[in-house]
């Protein structure tokens, strides 16, 4: 199936996640799947149920597309979509941070996202991991739910056996510790004993050792499982909120083993805010830009697009946002947040045929119409 190579940051999005790499188990159909009157796939069918009765949650499931705003309007009175880069994106007037957390959020997007866990391969939090646009495999029994990530090939467990939440355990846990119970068709999942110095998002909203985090687990359908989490932190924020996440079944696909570290190449290239400033920039008349502006072809279905806004030039790769580049010279730009750079190769008529992307290796990219 495809993945996404891990996307680290909002810098690393752009640099690690445009090669975007494609691999996949031997195909297997997925069992016991509805059909509807045409032979393909009912996934607007009754959802699963297990033989006690409960809601079914097992499945292979993935986000929508990425984004920094919720990916649709959320209806009235319900929470707003998160989204991979900013939990909040949703709130109009952002999250209900105390000023130290505010601060501590500033400083984490001026140093780029740099510290983010996932960058260094460290587990991601729970949030993250909802968001994450590699799958998730929920597996699960009358006692105990395990849900597996691709990414960064994390393990969590949900005890379903009555167990309370511990009172004064002292070892914090990158994921928490989490039970949960039924209420009708949602499962009610709580954790806490987290470790301090948490990140919810890529931008790095705060999460501290006092969060209690409250998710409601509902299968829609067939298809559809949507989770409402809750965020009660009274260390980091003025009041808890409710996020929501949707996320739809995958089909006749696995999860694939994903092992941060192997030929890691992403950390050396990520630039807090102090290194990137010392990057100077060429002078250049913008109107050259129009020369390099268009799309080219990374890989098969996957396009980086360059464009001007008057005097700035931006690259966009896949569904990332856009970020700014600055030109080294006549054909040759480079990112401030992130070591990476570009040079077009240009035609005898002075026309950009391609861009060469160079990280951690040079990557060639030929412009298409």
């Amino acid at each position: 199936m495809k993945t996404f190579v891990k996307a680290v940051s909002v810098a690393a999005v752009i640099v690690v996640g445009a090669p975007l790499l494609f691999a996949q188990w031997p195909s297997f159909p997925t069992p016991d799947v509805p059909k509807a009157a045409d032979g393909k796939p009912d996934l607007s069918a009754p959802a699963p149920k297990m033989p006690d009765g409960k809601p079914d949650l097992s499945g292979l499931w993935e986000n929508g597309p990425l984004g920094f705003g919720p990916q649709e309007p959320s209806a009235a009175g319900q929470p707003p979509l998160a989204t991979f880069f900013d939990v909040g994106a949703g709130f109009k007037e952002g999250l209900p941070l105390r000023p130290w957390a505010a601060e501590l959020l500033k400083k984490r997007r001026e140093d780029h996202s740099k510290d983010n866990p996932d960058a260094h391969c460290l587990p991601m939090g729970l949030l993250q991991f909802h968001e994450h646009p590699q799958p998730r495999k929920i597996v699960q029994t009358p006692k105990l739910i395990v849900i597996i990530y691709e990414a960064n090939y994390g393990l969590r467990q949900i005890f379903l056996d009555g167990r309370p939440l511990p009172n004064n355990d002292p070892q914090p846990w990158w994921y928490g510790y989490s039970v949960g119970k039924w209420e009708g068709d949602t499962l009610v999942v709580e954790t806490t004993g987290l470790i301090d110095g948490g990140w919810l998002d890529i931008i790095g909203s705060p999460l501290t050792d006092q969060a209690k985090i409250t998710e409601r687990f509902r299968r829609l359908n067939f298809g559809t499982l949507q989770i409402d989490v809750t965020i009660d932190d009274p260390k980091a924020y003025t009041r808890p909120f409710t996020v929501r996440f949707n996320q739809r079944l995958t089909l006749n696909e696995e999860l694939i083993e994903f092992i941060c570290n192997e030929n890691e190449q992403s950390a050396k290239h990520l630039l807090g805010k102090d290194v990137a400033a010392l990057s100077a920039s060429f002078e250049l008349d913008p109107k050259v830009f129009d020369t390099y502006a268009g799309r080219y072809q990374l890989a098969p279905g996957t396009f980086a697009t360059f464009s001007r806004d008057g005097s700035r030039f931006f690259a966009q790769f896949g569904n990332s946002p856009p970020f700014e580049i600055f030109a080294a010279s006549q054909r040759e730009f480079f990112l401030r947040v992130i070591d990476t750079r570009f040079t077009f190769e240009v035609d005898a008529s002075g026309r950009a045929t391609a861009v060469v992307v160079h990280t951690d290796a040079d990557r060639r990219a030929p412009r298409v119409p």
